[in-house]
């Protein structure tokens, strides 16, 4: 049996993690929303001023989210900017909190989308993309990021609407 000195491997492990890093999973936005979304998401986000929407910004890098505990008012219209700081994609995704939530738009390089239902979103390497909502639903949902090994090295954060 060869071994090999921790020296070699540390940077083997490394590599392997960034190359991974580009086999993400993209955004995902879906029209209509799937079983288990807030309803009425037209109405709802029509129903607040969103001149008063509170703005939240999050970093992302490798591998953290800062802030990585976010809170959020029922009722109350948000508008949400995820700077990806870091030299990957990286992606910003919960799934319960998703489900809570309606999204009046989602705006990134690419353009606009209006009243989409969140699946996942994924932020290339220096973009910012931001999404503007209303929380619905209270709760406490995990946030993590999906790109491969990210959670596992900390890429973590948790999201609770009051």
């Amino acid at each position: 049996m060869i071994q090999r000195p921790a020296t070699l491997l540390i940077p083997s492990i490394l590599a392997f993690t960034l190359l991974l890093a580009g086999c993400g999973a993209g955004t995902d936005l879906a029209q209509r929303p799937p079983p288990g979304y807030v309803g009425e998401v037209g109405a709802r986000v029509s129903a607040v001023d969103w001149a008063q929407a509170r703005p939240v910004t999050v970093q992302l890098d490798e591998f953290r989210f800062q802030p990585d505990r976010l809170a959020f008012e029922r009722g109350t219209p948000y508008r949400l900017t995820l700077e990806n700081r870091g030299t990957v994609a990286h992606t910003f995704t919960s799934e319960g909190f998703f489900k809570a939530i309606a999204v009046r738009r989602v705006t990134t390089a690419q353009g606009a989308v209006e009243t989409p239902a969140l699946v996942n979103l994924e932020i290339p390497a220096g973009q910012t993309d931001v999404v503007e909502f209303v929380p619905v639903e209270a709760g406490t949902y995990d946030l993590a990021c999906h790109e491969p090994l990210h959670s596992s090295f900390g890429m973590t954060g948790t999201i609770t609407v009051r």
